[in-house]
């Protein structure tokens, strides 16, 4: 199955210039748990959740701090056509749970890992896949 069929096109961008603060606020009016930073529809950089505890954690200015200057910029992609269990593969070796899929440098979409795993399931049900299976079992398994 590729990736095309489960990722979600409902897109939260920000500007590289946007502050931490604003970034926030969009993920939360969203209820996302990242954002994609994007100068027009070039993917520069990702923001998530886990960005947000770390800076919480070092008590950064949120209000001052822009996201160009806290991003993750060695940004991990999949594109449209690549296979689901090769990105939940992906997801699970590179500990994400937000994956950018792009055409060259343009953002189409994000498939997070509550994506990942719901379409396996999926598959397992209506396959008995045992690839599917073992691949949501690893991904289930593992700590942060």
């Amino acid at each position: 199955m590729p990736i095309v069929d489960v990722m979600s096109t409902r897109l939260v961008q920000v500007r590289p210039e946007e502050t931490v603060y604003g970034a926030i606020e969009r993920m939360v009016e969203a209820s996302v748990g990242s954002v994609a930073v994007c100068e027009g529809s070039r993917l520069v950089g990702i923001f998530t959740e886990r960005d947000v505890l770390r800076l919480t954690g070092e008590r950064a200015r949120l209000d001052e701090l822009s996201i160009a200057d806290v991003m993750t910029k060695d940004l991990v992609t999949v594109s449209a056509n690549d296979d689901i269990l090769a990105a939940a593969r992906l997801m699970g070796e590179r500990r994400i749970r937000h994956l950018p899929v792009v055409e060259g440098e343009n953002l189409l979409g994000i498939v997070g890992i509550r994506d990942i795993l719901g379409a396996l399931a999926e598959v397992l049900w209506r396959t008995q896949d045992e690839a599917a299976r073992e691949t949501v079992h690893e991904l289930l398994s593992r700590r942060p």
